[in-house]
């Protein structure tokens, strides 16, 4: 069965391996269906886009610098 259309997307590149292991940690603390799927709501979330977050629309994250 063909899932439903995410809409247009595009690639962001590769990050430091430390970073990724950090965000698949995350992405499983939060039940992201992927971190890919994590990756992308913290950045529609963090533009100011909580529209466009799939998984993650509804949840409130911490502000941390």
């Amino acid at each position: 069965m063909a899932r439903p259309s995410k809409g247009d997307r595009k690639r962001l590149g590769r990050l430091p391996a430390d970073v990724h292991e950090a965000l698949v940690r995350e992405a499983a603390a939060h039940g992201a269906s992927s971190v890919s799927q994590y990756v992308s709501d913290l950045l529609c979330i963090h533009v100011g886009r909580r529209d466009l977050a799939r998984e993650m629309s509804q949840e409130v994250l911490p502000l941390t610098e």
